[in-house]
C-alpha cells in the first residue's frame, strides 16, 4: 500500500517578496535570500554541444548546465529591501509595551496614507537602529503629531552639487547654426547673398577685419553702380579709358589692402615665431640644466663611493699597522700552562671566538647518557613499563550530524543533497535498461584518513576586570623578563672584568708619532686628488656648455634662413594659386558635362559587372556544392569498401568454419538473404538516383534560360569587344555547367 509523503519546507522561494509576514533582519540577509532564489537548481537548463553529443569522455561533455534567462518574478514587483517594515514592527512593539498603541491610528498599516501631507516626501532617516530617532518618533506619536513632519525629524540638504565630466568638449559638440531656406524674387539681388562665402567659423561671427572687408565691398558695388554700361560707351574711347582707369584704381586699392593684410599676417606670424623660439630656448635651457644637475649628482655619487672605498682601505691599512706594532712590542715568552689554569680570565677558561675557538663545542662531554635511550634492550624495558593505552591511542571521531533535532536537513548539507539528486537523475537519464552495469576492473577503494581533531582555542577574557588583570599580568611578565636579562648581563660583565680591563689598556697604546705622520700624509694626498678631480670636472662642464651653445645658435640661424626661404616661396605660390584658380573656373565648366556622361557610363558598367559577378558566384557555388558532394560520396564509398572488405574477411573465416556442418537448406537460405539485402537495395538506389536526375534536368534548363537571356540581350547592345568577352564567358560557363551536370549524373566516376 502506497503512502503519500508530505514534504514540509521551511520557507518558499519568493516569500521575501510576496509574504507580508516574512521579515528579515537587515539588507544583508535580504541580498543573501535574493541570491539564493536567483541561483536555485530549478533554473538550470541543458545546453547541448552537437560536436560532442555522443561523447562519454568527461573532458568533452555532451552538454553544459547554465542558468536560464527567464525570470519568474514580474518586473512590476519591487525587489529592494524595505527598512520601513522593521521600523513599523519596532514601533508597534514599543507602543504595545507602553500601552498607548491604538489600532485605529495605525501609522504603518492600512491607515498610513492619512499621516502624509500633499507633496511632502520623507527625507529623514529610518529609526531602525538609532535610539535617538526612535525616542523622538515615540514622543511625536504620543503627542498626536504627524510622524513624518519635516520639523520633527532632521534631514539633510534638499539638493546636492555634483561634478560632471563629459567625454566631449563644447567646441566638439557645437554644430553649425541653422540657415532657413530662402527664395529670391526676380530682379532683386539682396546684399546678404553677396556674403554667401562666409560661414560659421569662416568669417562668422564677423570681426573687425570682416567688417572692413564688407564695407570695401559695399563701396566697390556703389562705384560700379555709378558707372555707365560698357555697351553704351563703347563708341566713346574717352569714356572707355575713364572707366578702365576707375576700375584699375579700384583693383590697385584692393591689392594695397591685400598687401597690408599679408604684412599684418607676417608680423603676427613673426611674433608667434619669436615667442616659439624663446619658449624653445627656455625649454632647451631647462633640459640642459636638468642634464647638468643629473650629471653633477652622478659624479657626486661616484666621488662619494670612491671616498668611502679610500676610507675603508685607509682604516684597514691602519689596523694592520697597529696590529704589527703591537705584535713587535709583545714579549715572546714560553707558554705557562699552570699560570693559565690558575687565572680564571685566561683563554683556557674563556677562549676568544674571533680566534676560531667556540666554547659550546665542549658541552657534549657533560651530556647525560642513559641506557634506556641509547640501547635497544633499554628501549624494550622502557616500553614494557608503559600501559597499552599509551602505545595504542584511540581517537574517537564524533558522527557528522546531517539533520537537526527537529528533523530538518542542515544548510551545509542541503546543497549536497540537491547535487546528489541531480547526479542520480542524470545517471538514470543516460543509462538504458538494455545496458548492464559492470564493475570497473581497476577500481580500488581509497581509504580516507580520519579527520583531525579540532584545534583548541583560548577563550579571550570578557569584562573590564578580567582585561585589566590580563594586562597587569603581561606587564609584570615583561618587567621580570627584562630584569632577568639585565641580571645576566651584569653577571657576565663581572665575570669578564679583568679581560675588559686588559682590552682597554691595549687600545690606549694606539696614539704614536708614526701613525700621526701617516694620517697627515694620507690627508694631503686625498686633498690633492680632490683638487685634480675638480679641475678635470670644470673643464668637462665648460666643453659641454660650449657644445650646447654652438648647437642652439646653429639651429636658430638655420631656422631663420629656412623661414625666409619659406616666405619667398609662399609669395610665389600665392601668385600661382591665383592663376590656377582662374584656370580652374574655366575648366570646371568644360568638365561638368564630361563628368556627367562618365558617371552615367560608370553606373551602367557597374550594373553589368554586378550581374556578371552574381552569375559567376552562383556558378562557382553550384560547382563547389557538386565537388563537395562528390568528395563526400567518394570518401563514404572508400570507407564502406574498407568496412565491407573487413566484414567479408571475417564472414569468410566464419563461413569456412561452418562449411563442414552446413546443409543444402541452410545454403539456399543464405543465398536468398544475400540477394534480398544487397542486390535489391542497389537496384532501388540506382532507380531512385535516375529519377532524381531526370527531375533536376528541367530545373537546370529553366535556370540557364533565366540567367543567360538578359545577358544575351545586353550583349547585343555592347561593342564587338564586349560581345567577344561575353561569348568567351558564356562558353566557359556552359562548359563548366555541362561538366557539373555530368558529374552529378555520374557520382561514382
Amino acid at each position: 500500500m502506497s503512502q503519500t509523503r508530505i514534504n514540509v519546507v521551511q520557507e518558499r522561494l519568493h516569500d521575501y517578496l510576496y509574504d507580508p509576514i516574512y521579515t528579515l533582519s537587515s539588507e544583508r540577509d535580504h541580498e543573501r535570500v535574493a541570491k539564493r532564489a536567483c541561483n536555485r537548481l530549478g533554473r538550470l537548463e541543458k545546453i547541448f554541444n552537437f560536436y560532442n553529443l555522443f561523447s562519454e569522455i568527461p573532458v568533452y561533455r555532451p552538454f553544459e548546465w547554465k542558468l536560464s534567462g527567464r525570470d519568474p518574478v514580474p518586473p512590476s514587483v519591487a525587489r529592494g529591501f524595505r527598512p520601513s517594515d522593521i521600523c513599523g514592527e519596532l514601533l508597534k512593539r514599543k507602543l504595545k509595551a507602553a500601552g498607548v498603541y491604538n489600532f485605529e491610528h495605525d501609522v504603518v498599516g492600512f491607515q498610513r496614507s492619512k499621516f502624509f501631507n500633499h507633496c511632502i516626501t520623507n527625507v529623514g532617516r529610518y529609526a531602525v537602529d538609532d535610539p535617538v530617532q526612535l525616542d523622538l518618533t515615540l514622543d511625536r506619536m504620543a503627542a498626536g503629531k504627524p510622524l513624518l513632519d519635516r520639523c520633527g525629524i532632521p534631514h539633510g540638504p534638499t539638493y546636492t552639487s555634483k561634478y560632471v565630466q563629459t567625454d566631449y568638449r563644447d567646441s566638439e559638440v557645437q554644430t553649425d547654426p541653422y540657415s532657413p531656406p530662402y527664395v529670391v524674387n526676380v530682379g532683386e539681388t539682396p546684399e546678404v547673398l553677396t556674403l554667401a562665402t562666409l560661414g560659421y567659423k569662416r568669417g562668422l561671427p564677423a570681426g573687425i577685419h570682416d567688417v572692413d572687408m564688407i564695407e570695401r565691398a559695399r563701396e566697390r558695388h556703389q562705384i560700379e553702380a555709378t558707372l555707365e554700361p560698357y555697351s553704351q560707351i563703347v563708341s566713346s574711347p574717352r569714356k572707355v579709358e575713364k572707366r578702365q582707369k576707375i576700375l584699375r584704381e579700384m583693383e590697385l586699392r584692393e591689392w594695397y589692402y591685400r598687401e597690408k593684410e599679408v604684412e599684418t599676417l607676417q608680423e603676427v606670424r613673426m611674433k608667434v615665431l619669436v615667442q616659439l623660439l624663446r619658449k624653445r630656448e627656455i625649454n632647451q635651457e631647462e633640459i640642459a640644466t636638468r642634464r647638468l644637475e643629473r650629471m653633477w649628482k652622478e659624479q657626486q655619487a661616484v666621488n662619494e663611493s670612491r671616498r668611502k672605498a679610500i676610507q675603508k682601505r685607509y682604516i684597514t691599512a691602519l689596523r694592520k699597522l697597529v696590529r704589527g706594532r703591537l705584535e713587535t712590542q709583545q714579549q715572546k715568552s714560553k707558554r705557562d700552562v699552570i699560570k693559565e689554569y690558575a687565572t680564571p680570565s685566561s683563554q683556557a677558561f674563556a677562549p676568544l671566538t674571533r680566534l676560531g675557538v667556540f666554547p659550546d663545542r665542549g658541552s657534549q662531554a657533560f651530556a647525560v647518557k642513559n641506557d634506556y635511550l641509547t640501547t635497544y634492550n633499554g628501549l624494550l624495558q622502557l616500553e614494557a613499563t608503559f600501559s597499552s593505552s599509551v602505545l595504542q591511542p584511540k581517537i574517537h571521531i564524533p558522527p557528522i550530524k546531517v539533520y537537526t533535532k527537529e528533523g530538518f536537513l542542515r544548510r551545509e548539507f542541503r546543497h549536497l543533497q540537491e547535487l546528489a539528486s541531480l547526479q542520480k537523475y542524470l545517471e538514470g537519464a543516460f543509462t538504458t535498461s538494455s545496458v548492464q552495469s559492470r564493475k570497473p576492473r581497476f577500481l580500488e577503494k581509497i581509504e580516507r584518513p580520519p579527520p583531525r581533531p579540532v584545534t583548541p582555542t583560548i577563550i579571550s577574557p570578557t569584562g573590564d576586570l578580567a582585561l585589566e588583570r590580563e594586562a597587569a599580568a603581561v606587564t609584570l611578565q615583561k618587567l621580570l623578563r627584562g630584569r632577568a636579562i639585565q641580571t645576566q648581563m651584569f653577571e657576565g660583565k663581572e665575570k669578564r672584568r679583568e679581560l675588559i680591563a686588559e682590552l682597554r689598556s691595549t687600545h690606549a697604546l694606539l696614539e704614536d708619532d708614526k701613525a700621526q705622520r701617516l694620517r697627515e700624509k694620507l690627508t694631503i694626498l686625498e686633498r690633492q686628488q680632490k683638487h685634480q678631480e675638480l679641475v678635470v670636472e670644470d673643464a668637462r662642464i665648460d666643453d659641454v656648455l660650449s657644445n650646447l651653445e654652438c648647437g642652439s645658435l646653429a639651429e636658430m640661424l638655420d631656422f631663420l634662413s629656412k623661414e625666409l626661404d619659406r616666405l619667398t616661396e609662399e609669395r610665389r605660390i600665392h601668385a600661382m594659386i591665383l592663376l590656377a584658380e582662374r584656370f580652374r573656373r574655366m575648366r570646371e565648366a568644360e568638365e561638368s558635362g564630361t563628368r556627367q556622361r562618365e558617371e552615367r557610363r560608370r553606373r551602367e558598367q557597374d550594373e553589368i559587372f554586378k550581374q556578371m559577378v552574381k552569375v559567376h558566384q552562383e556558378t562557382v557555388n553550384g560547382y563547389l556544392a557538386n565537388v563537395a558532394g562528390l568528395a563526400l560520396d567518394s570518401t563514404a564509398g572508400k570507407i564502406a569498401e574498407a568496412q565491407v572488405e573487413e566484414f567479408a574477411k571475417n564472414l569468410d573465416a566464419v563461413a569456412h568454419s561452418l562449411e563442414g556442418t552446413r546443409t543444402e537448406l541452410q545454403s539456399d537460405s543464405v543465398a536468398a538473404d544475400m540477394v534480398h539485402n544487397f542486390l535489391i537495395p542497389e537496384v532501388n538506389r540506382q532507380a531512385h538516383q535516375a529519377m532524381l536526375n531526370e527531375r533536376q534536368r528541367k530545373f537546370l534548363a529553366a535556370a540557364h534560360r533565366e540567367i543567360w537571356t538578359p545577358a544575351h540581350e545586353a550583349a547585343d547592345n555592347e561593342p564587338v569587344l564586349g560581345q567577344l568577352e561575353s561569348s568567351k564567358i558564356h562558353t566557359a560557363t556552359m562548359t563548366g555547367t555541362a561538366e557539373n551536370q555530368e558529374n552529378s549524373q555520374n557520382p561514382t566516376s
